[in-house]
């Protein structure tokens, strides 16, 4: 550890005074204490003392989910943990979080520590932050203005991870799967299930050749996009074999799902809180980092079947024979978009999904970039069960474009301007299930418009 400085500890004092103020003033302590430091002290974290086992989870989508799944079996476990899920996964949010739960001398306070990490923050971070143990959940395409491509954010992570990193890797994944490929590592990932509906039509395929040869690649299933197992046509490239592998899964009516593991110790039976194929892969992933860690398969696996799902994320509920479903997905990421679709299509019942994909903070401050629509497939929506698509949001009229040219009929889809209007143009007579499909700064909107639906539907009934 080098000797601190005097800027360090003035920048420590500022940082926790800021802590204490934003307290005060009921605030939550997220990035701003992070921003006093660094701009005090630009290389804050090289001084700061880290806890003595680090878990680090990044990856295009999942981080937050698999974190809050590590901190919670951790917690549930006796382990007092430092972590940034209050605040920012960049090098500010990550600051603050150690800060607080440090002495004003820099040393820490807590054994343990877990991270999530924004990919692209990276270059700032593990210059200072050396993980144990560091989880990709899964690189694929993202938002375009931050993120550029695939092979961008993974020359970023590959430049950037400590060489003494024991790596939790997708093994599905034929891109994330050849980070750091000389650091230890320990594959997770899930076989084809014999009652799976695979997604192989996707516009976006982020690898289609062999990283090795540049021949073709031959998929032996195809998940989604790019995600699945896979060899080269002609050399001897292929996905590597996963040490944790989810054989089976069956879910559940709750949001959960029932699944069996095959570990190097045995197959492992968990019930997880998942109703999706990408929050599968984050449990796959989030087991596979605990029993790496050394947790046993019975606190691993006692500790999950305490955890619930995040309304938040997923909430379905049923009202007088209806089902209001909402599902977040990361906003102008066509992989997310994508998936959410996928799942509004899935069943035989009558229904109406609702659209609010528009960024709220694009919405309120800068031109969005829309080019990502034209790779999310909203031609997952050609369903004779989907009776209408109602688009809401300034951005209302370019979707309905994109559901033009996906092939939907101009007389399923309904546009407004303002995105709480949606509820108003449901026919809650017509459709059995109500699906909204919303931005993860869309929370307030969503939260809104299901108590106007759950409202519409109490009074059709009275």
């Amino acid at each position: 550890m080098p000797q601190k400085t005097l800027r360090f500890f003035f920048a420590a004092i500022c940082g926790k005074i800021t802590i204490k103020l934003l307290k005060l003033m009921k605030k939550n302590a997220t990035n701003l204490p992070g921003s006093v430091v660094l701009t005090l002290c630009p290389d804050f974290l090289k001084y700061l003392e880290k806890p003595e086992k680090i878990i680090a989870v990044t990856g295009t989508n999942g981080k937050t989910t698999v974190s809050n799944m590590l901190l919670d079996v951790l917690t549930d476990n006796g382990y007092d943990c430092t972590n940034n899920n209050f605040g920012g996964n960049v090098d500010t949010g990550i600051a603050a979080a150690l800060l607080k739960d440090s002495t004003l001398t820099g040393k820490s306070k807590k054994e343990f520590c877990i991270l999530e990490v924004d990919e692209r923050s990276a270059v700032r971070i593990y210059p200072y932050i050396h993980p144990d143990y560091l989880i990709c959940t899964n690189l694929t395409r993202d938002s375009y203005k931050r993120n550029a491509n695939v092979e961008f954010i993974f020359n970023i992570l590959n430049d950037n991870i400590p060489d003494s990193s024991h790596l939790i890797l997708n093994s599905d994944d034929l891109i994330s799967s050849r980070l750091k490929p000389d650091n230890k590592r320990t594959y997770f990932g899930m076989d084809k299930f014999t009652d799976e509906v695979l997604i192989s039509n996707n516009i976006v395929k982020d690898i289609t050749v062999c990283p090795e040869c540049n021949n073709p690649i031959e998929y032996d299933f195809q998940r989604y996009n790019h995600i699945g197992r896979a060899c080269c046509s002609k050399c001897d490239f292929r996905s590597p074999a996963a040490d944790f592998d989810t054989i089976e899964r069956v879910f559940t009516d709750d949001g959960k799902a029932d699944i069996k593991i095959k570990t190097p110790d045995g197959t492992e039976d968990y019930t997880v809180p998942c109703e999706n194929t990408i929050n599968l892969y984050n449990a796959t992933a989030a087991i596979t980092a605990l029993r790496t860690f050394g947790l046993s398969y019975e606190q691993v696996r006692t500790s999950f079947m305490k955890i619930e799902v995040v309304k938040s994320r997923f909430n379905a509920e049923s009202i007088n024979g209806k089902r209001v479903v909402s599902l977040m997905a990361k906003g102008q990421n066509p992989i997310a978009c994508s998936h959410a679709c996928n799942i509004a299509r899935n069943g035989n019942e009558k229904k109406t999904v609702i659209l609010i994909f528009d960024d709220f903070y694009d919405a309120k401050t800068t031109s969005e970039n829309i080019a990502w629509i034209y790779d999310t497939d909203f031609e997952f929506l050609i369903n004779e069960n989907i009776l209408k698509i109602i688009v809401g949001g300034k951005r209302s009229a370019d979707y309905m474009v994109r559901l033009l040219i996906a092939g939907i009929p101009k007389e399923k889809i309904i546009c407004c301007d303002h995105e709480e209007d949606t509820a108003d143009l449901v026919d809650i007579s017509a459709s059995e299930n109500i699906y909204i499909l919303f931005d993860m700064y869309n929370f307030r909107y969503k939260s809104n418009i299901e108590a106007k639906l759950k409202e519409k539907i109490r009074n059709a009934s009275e």
